[in-house]
């Protein structure tokens, strides 16, 4: 493709770099900041070869290297943006949705801080990953200027990519963002449309969930991670394979309160029931009372090293993440 430089105005983008004194062949520029790192002008300029109306001399004032934050410290918040969420995602909200779903049964005369174990955990879990989420958020179009990121229809895969992973990143946050304003109003265990709001909650969470994912396997082609770049497909295989260990973990948990309540008692379960599949049982109310007649719950301790496992299993994803990010960010950034 040829572009004709008459048709419109552009920046120049300046390379400065040595050369072979000898052979006088050009080195590649700097890739770290300094003064060998490629200028950008601010201002446009025009291309014309006759009849033209535009200056024939351009004074270039003003030019730069990159936003208004240094390339050192874009770098470095966009390896912390990723680990920080690789956490918030994988390990707290994973982990959170464990105890929502399969937990329920468990510890029904027990309470922490003053309410149901597993609601305590659930709440403080999610809570903290979206704290976590809005902060990254903020320092990643922070970094970026606040500026969107754009691709047009010429763009590469990776670009288009970075442009995705932009659109489905903010759109995971959003929703995680309504998650806790939908727990907040939610309607009394006694209320007709409470198992609306079960299915609706439990839908937005998995579905924020799986955008999340996608997010992450997007942004492992961006030029900020290098993770492809230097490991090849290596971190897909480690994505898919956490993803799959997931969905395992919830298989099993499956299997473990299927069987759990084949002989359950019929009528002795008040602080419990069931709408829709499998595993989405859900609490009468959210503070059981002590001296209810709960039925004791089976397979405890089965349940707790199914989300026991996970935890670890995503801990050490996370951490073998941030191992390769940051040795990519040490062997291409200044």
């Amino acid at each position: 493709m040829v572009h004709d430089l008459e048709m419109g105005a552009y920046h120049l983008l300046f390379a400065r770099g040595s050369a072979n004194k000898y052979t006088l062949e050009k080195d590649i520029h700097s890739t770290n900041d300094g003064t060998q790192f490629p200028w950008m002008s601010d201002q446009q300029v025009s291309f014309c070869r006759t009849n033209c109306s535009s200056p024939n001399l351009y004074h270039i004032g003003q030019m730069r290297q990159t936003y208004n934050v240094s390339r050192y410290w874009r770098y470095r918040i966009a390896v912390w943006h990723g680990i920080l969420l690789m956490f918030a995602w994988w390990v707290l909200c994973s982990t959170a949705i464990l105890i929502s779903r399969y937990f329920k049964p468990l510890f029904p005369r027990n309470k922490l801080l003053g309410t149901a174990v597993w609601f305590q955990l659930h709440r403080d879990m999610m809570i903290l990953s979206v704290i976590i989420q809005v902060i990254c958020v903020i320092f990643i179009f922070y970094q970026a200027g606040w500026v969107w990121y754009q691709c047009s229809y010429m763009c590469t895969s990776d670009d288009f990519a970075k442009k995705m992973h932009a659109i489905t990143g903010f759109t995971a946050t959003v929703l995680a963002l309504l998650q806790p304003i939908f727990g907040f109003l939610r309607p009394s265990p006694t209320s007709s449309i409470r198992p609306f709001f079960n299915w609706g909650h439990w839908f937005l969470g998995m579905f924020s969930w799986s955008v999340a994912s996608a997010t992450i396997i997007l942004a492992l082609p961006m030029g900020k991670t290098g993770l492809n770049r230097l490991y090849g497909h290596a971190p897909n295989w480690i994505v898919l394979a956490y993803i799959l260990f997931f969905i395992a973990c919830n298989l099993v948990l499956e299997i473990i309160t299927i069987t759990s309540n084949r002989n359950k008692i019929e009528g002795i379960q008040p602080h419990r029931f069931t709408v829709g599949p499998m595993g989405m049982a859900l609490a009468n109310v959210n503070t059981p009372i002590k001296d209810a007649p709960v039925e004791i719950p089976k397979r405890t301790k089965a349940r707790v090293a199914v989300v026991v496992a996970h935890l670890i299993v995503s801990m050490g994803v996370t951490i073998a993440f941030a191992v390769m990010l940051f040795k990519a960010l040490w062997s291409h950034s200044p």
